[in-house]
């Protein structure tokens, strides 16, 4: 009995020492995968930018190399007769002269006619202000009725009578002669609709150079006036003084 126990021992010791040492294998390998792995998950972004950069220039190279095999292939169709000439080039040469030639009477028509508009403006200005210059040399101051309005507001008195006086001794027609309703710190010769040019016929005689449209009060107090003088506190002396 203490024979077989002692075989027995001597066996299952040797298989222990053999189990250790397998053991011990298996460790050190699975010590060695988990490194490994450790280290390829350290470098994985790296690896990644690696392969993007490869593969953006096979991409790359790839790109060019097919532009490469249409030019060429383009080249051939044309060689062959094959390819589709462009517009341009289906205009031919006689084609593409009239092409030239429609364009640029087209851009001269259109340089003419803004150059015509701008003339005719000029020229229709020019013409309006003849006209009123001939007219204003053909009024004579008897057909123009004239109304003056002392607007200093009552601190000259008569001095509306003084300036109608130098108005008659041009032959003016005057009309209302009285004081205005309210203080003009400006002297004005105003106009009704269409007697600008007598306007500034008697803005002359005046010595004045504020010319405006009359307003609805200074009507109503000249009525019947073509023009009417409102002296303001700001003139100057009489013509002739």
């Amino acid at each position: 009995m203490t024979d077989v126990i002692q075989n027995v021992g001597a066996y299952a010791g040797l298989v222990a020492l053999i189990a250790m040492g397998v053991l011990a294998f298996l460790v050190f390998s699975q010590a060695r995968d988990i490194r490994r792995l450790r280290d390829w998950a350290g470098g994985a972004p790296e690896r990644d930018a690696e392969v993007r950069e490869v593969s953006e220039i096979v991409a790359e190279e790839r790109s060019a190399e097919l532009k490469v095999l249409a030019d060429r292939e383009e080249r051939r169709l044309e060689r062959a007769g094959l390819a589709e000439p462009s517009f341009w080039d289906r205009l031919g040469r006689s084609g593409r002269i009239i092409a030239i030639v429609a364009a640029v009477l087209v851009l001269g028509a259109a340089a003419a006619w803004a150059a015509t508009s701008l003339l005719g403006s000029d020229e229709s200005q020019t013409g309006n202000g003849g006209q009123n210059g001939a007219r204003t040399a053909n009024l004579k101051p008897s057909q123009i009725t004239v109304g003056v309005l002392n607007g200093t507001g009552g601190t000259e008195v008569g001095l509306a009578a003084q300036y109608a006086e130098v108005l008659n001794k041009d032959d003016f027609k005057t009309g209302v002669v009285t004081d205005a309703t309210d203080t003009f710190t400006e002297s004005v010769v105003m106009f009704s609709k269409g007697h600008q040019a007598e306007a500034r016929k008697v803005g002359k005689a005046v010595g004045i150079e504020n010319f405006e449209p009359m307003d609805q009060d200074v009507a109503d107090l000249s009525s019947g006036s073509e023009v009417t003088v409102v002296i303001g506190t700001d003139h100057g002396p009489l013509p002739g003084e």
